[in-house]
């Protein structure tokens, strides 16, 4: 089952999609914004296709529903959706410059006028970060404002940051090279075992160790450093008492543990790892090893917190690891050539050449099967959607889709 292709002519630096906007950045220093949900209506030329464009495109969460994976057990069922996905398979969706400004919603200057090396946009704010230091400005504002995002961003640091992750919970990790790993915690029950390092925004140094990039596994964050070891950053609850007696759960830093202790590496040399959720990965030549993090693994019985899972080998010619993420369709690994995707059912889709940036966005409500790649003279959205019809429990490659049920809510 090939993954799904919209390309989108035009050069650009970088692209977000939230709530139903597509938000991309053009090289000579525009913001421009537009209606994703129409843009992709446009695309739909038989009624027959419209069902699985929108589980494709827009509604990415809504096959992991837990009736429909029942259906799925009905192969009748199962074909007629695959056959559904098959027919678009084939379809050459292409969106010219011109085409696309159909859809503008609105345009700008981006804000501060430095294009930025790295975004987020979470819970209506969009976060950005270039040398002058970590901002935030409102976004998915009203039709009638004269701007898509806030021209007047706040401030809320000097640091000069290589990149920023927002978790589930209202936190942003902080990479910040040699500077180190910090995190802007939005929740009202603040860490008291952390360092404040900005009086007027609570951002917390978690160590002094380089950050390259960074990504939340569960309560944590997994530090992949590109010159020095990288480590997972353990935080824990505790849970205290208010005056009226009701628990409120704080999450407290826990400790730092290495890379080489969880890949169980004696020797001492550097290697590319990155996680998110319940996997980790380590680099190799033409490959990667897979750990599984188990998150709620008891001791006393002997279940370990950490177990080698398996080992992918993928083609030589893409060249040296240089990056890595994870979504639930499967493990998305930068080479030197190519852009290498190992999916969650066990195959490799590669998407070579030089690759300007690329996004995924697995902690998004809609768009958890899309992969996002900036090239030289387009961009790419692709749709993963194999993925629904795998058993999750089972799934060695990606993260595990689980309707998460949370026991305490921040506060």
């Amino acid at each position: 089952m090939q993954p799904i292709k919209i390309t989108i002519e035009g050069d650009y630096y970088d692209c977000q999609i939230y709530r139903g906007r597509l938000y991309l950045w053009t090289f000579n220093g525009d913001l421009k914004v537009y209606n994703w949900g129409e843009l992709i209506q446009s695309l739909i030329k038989n009624e027959t296709d419209k069902i699985a464009m929108t589980f494709c495109f827009l509604d990415g969460n809504y096959l992991y529903k837990s009736s429909l994976i029942e259906l799925f057990e009905d192969i009748e069922f199962k074909n007629l959706l695959l056959n559904k996905f098959k027919h678009i398979e084939e379809l050459k969706l292409i969106i010219t410059e011109k085409q696309l400004e159909k859809f503008l919603l609105g345009q700008q200057e981006t804000p501060t006028k430095i294009l930025p090396t790295d975004t987020e946009i979470y819970s209506n704010k969009l976060y950005f970060i270039h040398e002058k230091g970590l901002f935030s400005g409102s976004a998915h504002r009203a039709k009638k404002d004269k701007f898509p995002v806030s021209s007047r961003p706040t401030k809320l640091w000097d640091c000069n940051l290589l990149s920023i992750k927002a978790n589930k919970y209202p936190q942003l990790a902080l990479s910040g090279g040699s500077e180190g790993l910090f995190e802007l915690n939005m929740a009202a029950s603040l860490p008291s075992n952390l360092k404040r390092v900005e009086q007027k925004n609570p951002i917390f140094q978690i160590s002094t160790n380089h950050s390259s990039f960074s990504n939340y596994s569960y309560l944590n964050i997994y530090n992949t450093s590109l010159v020095d070891n990288s480590f997972f950053a353990m935080f824990k609850w505790n849970i205290d008492k208010m005056k009226n007696q009701q628990e409120k759960a704080i999450r407290e830093f826990d400790k730092l543990i290495d890379d080489q202790e969880i890949f169980n590496v004696n020797i001492k040399q550097h290697f590319i790892s990155w996680g998110i959720e319940d996997k980790l990965y380590k680099a190799i030549e033409g490959g990667f090893e897979i750990i599984k993090y188990n998150y709620y693994a008891k001791k006393e019985k002997g279940e370990a917190t950490f177990s080698p899972l398996k080992t992918i080998d993928f083609q030589g010619w893409a060249g040296e690891v240089v990056n890595g993420g994870t979504a639930y369709f499967g493990n998305i690994v930068e080479c030197e050539n190519a852009l290498v995707v190992i999916q969650s059912d066990g195959k490799i889709f590669n998407i070579p050449g030089h690759i300007t940036r690329w996004r995924v966005y697995p902690r998004s409500l809609n768009y958890e099967n899309h992969l996002h790649v900036i090239l030289d003279d387009k961009i790419e959205i692709y749709s993963f959607n194999y993925d629904y019809f795998l058993n999750q429990e089972n799934k060695d490659i990606g993260i595990k889709f689980s309707a998460e049920k949370h026991k305490y809510a921040m506060i």
